[in-house]
């Protein structure tokens, strides 16, 4: 996680510190494509751990079935294309460029994989409709 100096816990959100059924929400805007595909599914069990049974976890994410879309069509704005895909290679920390891109049906069955239940894949709150979605899973 990039958190400030003024955290309660500075950790590394792929095994967070806390005991099961500790959490009554896990929510992670633009995190999970950050992180190597090969550590989803270890990350993602970890999370359901951490969670109290009928807790939710949300996931905002560059969408790859969006980010086609444009691209078929034709937009020109990278914002909703390439860098939704590989992150934006002007930023200088190297922890900003984007690991991964997942369609709705990969991210969703990674999740039921690792034990969620109810996953639904909505319009996002945050950065851009046109391109991103909201995954909404609960732990049964």
């Amino acid at each position: 996680c990039d958190l400030h100096d003024t955290a309660d816990v500075n950790t590394d959100c792929r095994k967070l510190p806390f005991s099961s059924d500790y959490a009554d929400e896990i929510q992670t805007i633009h995190f999970v494509e950050h992180i190597p595909r090969l550590d989803l599914e270890n990350m993602f069990m970890d999370w359901h751990r951490v969670l109290k049974p009928g807790s939710k976890l949300i996931i905002e994410i560059p969408c790859l079935d969006k980010i086609s879309q444009n691209i078929l069509d034709g937009v020109k704005d990278i914002r909703l294309t390439t860098l939704g895909i590989f992150g934006d290679p002007r930023d200088a920390r190297p922890g900003m460029l984007h690991q991964w891109c997942y369609t709705k049906a990969e991210i969703t069955e990674a999740l039921q994989q690792c034990g969620f239940d109810k996953v639904d894949v909505v319009e996002p709150m945050f950065h851009m409709k046109q391109r991103d979605m909201r995954i909404e899973a609960i732990k049964p």
